[in-house]
């Protein structure tokens, strides 16, 4: 009696083991780190596979308050700068379009794991480009209402977790002229 006990508990506690393993393990059922992101919970299983063939369109979808001045997609990492002219130096509207590039790229997309975003200020009379603020955005590494504390952060400045959470960094022109 007490072979067979010990037996099913070791078989038991095995079982337990492998399960857990192959959850966590590569190619598992949890998404990297273990850890359930917006783009897991929020988003159904996203069937648009970002290529160079669909990138355009994919983008054009997309209700911006800026342009698009720039995209690179290479591999898993999708490189956007969106231009800001001087007219357009309203933090609310900046912070929703980058919500919603931020959703594009990693709710409506399956093999997009980290985006590149930049707000870059162009100077109208010169021609030349000016970095404002880039965020670094990776699938996984952010909560599901994250998005919408970016959306909803109107004027004010953003929260130090959403600044962590998008890996977002200002530079001094921006603290200067849109405080965050």
């Amino acid at each position: 009696m007490d072979k067979k006990w010990l037996i099913r508990s070791l078989l038991f506690a095995f079982s337990t083991v492998m399960l857990c393993a192959w959850l966590i393990g590569p190619g598992g059922a949890l998404p990297k780190g273990g850890a359930l992101s917006a783009a897991s919970v929020v988003a159904p299983a996203s069937s648009l596979v970002l290529t160079d063939e669909n990138l355009v369109d994919g983008l054009a979808s997309l209700e911006l308050s800026v342009r698009i001045a720039k995209v690179d997609l290479n591999g898993q990492i999708l490189s956007i700068d969106l231009r800001v002219a001087e007219e357009q130096f309203d933090k609310q509207q900046l912070y929703q379009s980058m919500a919603e590039v931020i959703s594009f790229a990693m709710e409506d997309t399956s093999n997009i794991d980290q985006l590149l975003l930049r707000l870059i200020a162009e100077d109208q009379w010169l021609g030349t480009r000016y970095l404002l603020l880039a965020a670094d955005v990776r699938r996984g590494a952010w909560p599901v209402q994250a998005l919408e504390e970016l959306r909803n952060s109107g004027q004010e400045e953003l929260s130090p977790s959403l600044i962590r959470w998008f890996r977002i960094t200002a530079t001094h022109l921006w603290k200067e002229h849109i405080p965050y």
